[in-house]
């Protein structure tokens, strides 16, 4: 039986996957390539590997490549060279006159094996009959949010690394086809002579509403209470992990219409098949449940509070030197990012006279030093800085006062909800390149940037180790009263406070500060103290009350936390 006859759930069917350097043959070359043979009936993969291929002589891999990808030329010594790329590839189905190839986006492969045909076989025909399973599923599944490779993968069942190596998309590709060999059959299209007259067949129009897969009645049906929920796929991986004030709203918010905009939430909302909800007594213990389980879990989808690459540091007391561990030498932190706090640091050796290097004015703000601003429109930019805030003429002993005077004056002004500007932790950016025409207003926004950023820095850090041992009662906006104990740095014992009951004597642990700096070289235990410091902020933002010991039962509490808080 031949190919173009035999069912598509018994055929052999190549599967490739090619990554390279530039969108076209004429723009790039391949990088990776990966390729298996596959069976639908039963599921099977054989045959699958996946190769770094030789890049031509000259070539460059562009960094955007290379952060996707994770290549790395010092581990990438081993390479295929094309030649026997496309040999290896060419003998898998030596007895197919023309071997039917699957592909995702096979336009875009397409281009590049031909350009490979053409380079290593310029006589004979393109051997391979391939098919587009993007395009195929466009037409099986037309309203699906999403059918990236990811995004159809994860709908189906499997899962996808968020990087992108030939050897994950191959495996995805096997099973995405295996699925679609078996609802292709079901619609009557049931060898490859009839997959292509199909394909050729005009499309049915598509319709103008997305349909997640997940009914709308299961998340209608959740609770109406704070609480953290859970995106699981069918195969029952973790996709994203969320907190809500309400279950119900905060989950329907996701699918309804418009709010999923951006290309990354549509790819994960094709893949939701359940939801797996825990109710919490308040939204303050929901955001540090979601913080813990985003660390446990590693949720793909989730960003800003997974530890890779994102580490903790500790400055001298000069500010001059950093290490990523505190010791006797290094006890000024923890603190998320170099940059504001260098620029700090920058600022006061100007302020204390020190000549205005290439290297000090781009400390200062906040830029490469490529992208510095030059000596003249920074002098303008600083001087605005001194005569706004009183600098002009500080004598040295009272450099460090009046310059955390102007920081906490920079802070005031800013509007309540936007003054933690290092809420997020990472370090501010500088405006694209298209952007970098320095003048006197911008040299000054960027100084009195780092001069807050940097002083809010240290003032945290100095918070979230007092945070380390405390006692927490705290009221949520027609909730009940909450007391929660934290014992290095981790919340021990929640429970609710009657209106009859009385505030506890709670003593705290008194424990040397090397102790509670120590336990900070470690990005989970930042991130959950610096939780409860943004939730209990907006606590008091919403009205609600708070109360905090931090020392032997000495409490602090709503107006003069208010104030606290405000500088950290």
């Amino acid at each position: 039986m031949s190919s173009d006859e035999a069912p598509l759930t018994a055929l052999e069917v190549l599967v490739v996957d090619c990554q390279t350097t530039g969108a076209t043959p004429a723009q790039g070359a391949v990088l990776e390539l990966g390729w298996a043979v596959a069976r639908g009936a039963p599921e099977t993969v054989t045959q699958l590997e996946s190769h770094w291929i030789t890049l031509p002589a000259g070539a460059t891999v562009p960094a955007q490549v290379r952060r996707l990808t994770g290549y790395d030329p010092a581990r990438a010594t081993l390479t295929l060279p094309a030649a026997e790329a496309w040999q290896r590839l060419r003998g898998l189905l030596p007895a197919a006159p023309l071997a039917p190839m699957a592909i995702h986006y096979a336009h875009f492969e397409l281009a590049f094996l031909r350009d490979w045909a053409q380079q290593f076989e310029p006589e004979r025909p393109f051997p391979f009959d391939a098919v587009c399973v993007h395009a195929i599923a466009c037409r099986l599944f037309p309203d699906l949010p999403r059918r990236s490779l990811r995004a159809l993968a994860g709908y189906l069942g499997h899962g996808v690394e968020l990087e992108r190596r030939s050897h994950g998309h191959v495996l995805a590709t096997a099973f995405i086809w295996s699925k679609l060999a078996l609802e292709l059959g079901e619609r009557g299209v049931e060898s490859w002579a009839q997959l292509r007259e199909w394909l050729a067949a005009p499309a049915p129009p598509r319709p103008r509403k997305r349909r997640y897969p997940l009914p709308a009645t299961v998340y209608r049906a959740l609770p109406d209470e704070p609480g953290v929920y859970r995106f699981l796929r069918r195969n029952g991986d973790v996709l994203y992990v969320g907190k809500a004030g309400s279950l119900r709203k905060r989950v329907a918010s996701h699918f309804t219409a418009g709010s999923a905009t951006s290309e990354r939430a549509l790819e994960m909302l094709t893949q939701v098949h359940e939801i797996q909800p825990t109710p919490t007594a308040t939204a303050l213990e929901a955001a540090l449940l979601e913080n813990e389980e985003i660390k446990r879990l590693n949720p793909p989808y989730n960003i800003q509070l997974l530890d890779e690459a994102r580490h903790i540091w500790f400055f001298d007391r000069a500010l001059d030197h950093v290490a990523p561990a505190a010791d006797e030498l290094h006890r000024r932190g923890p603190v998320p990012s170099l940059g504001s706090v260098r620029a700090l640091r920058a600022l006061q050796l100007l302020c204390a006279g020190a000549e205005s290097s290439l290297s000090l004015r781009a400390r200062a703000a906040g830029a490469p030093e490529r992208w510095a601003p030059d000596e003249q429109v920074f002098a303008e930019g600083y001087a605005a800085l001194l005569e706004r805030h009183g600098l002009v003429a500080v004598e040295a002993p009272l450099l460090e006062r009046e310059l955390l005077r102007a920081a906490r004056q920079l802070l005031a002004q800013a509007p309540e909800d936007t003054a933690s500007t290092a809420e997020s932790g990472d370090d501010a950016t500088v405006e694209p390149p298209s952007a970098r025409s320095w003048d006197r207003e911008r040299v000054l926004r960027h100084l009195e940037r780092g001069l807050s950023h940097g002083h809010q820095l240290l003032q945290r850090a100095r918070w979230l180790c007092l945070l380390f041992d405390c006692t927490i009662v705290f009221q949520e906006p027609a909730r009940a009263r909450r007391l929660l104990l934290v014992r290095e740095g981790q919340v021990v014992k929640a429970q609710t406070l009657g209106p009859e009951l009385a505030l506890p004597a709670a003593p705290q642990p008194h424990r040397p500060r090397r102790e509670r700096l120590a336990a900070f070289c470690e990005r989970k235990q930042y991130d959950r103290s610096r939780t409860l410091t943004s939730e209990l902020k907006r606590v008091l933002r919403d009205g609600g009350s708070v109360r905090i010991a931090l020392g032997r039962n000495h409490w602090l509490s709503d107006e003069g936390l208010r104030t606290a808080l405000r500088w950290i």
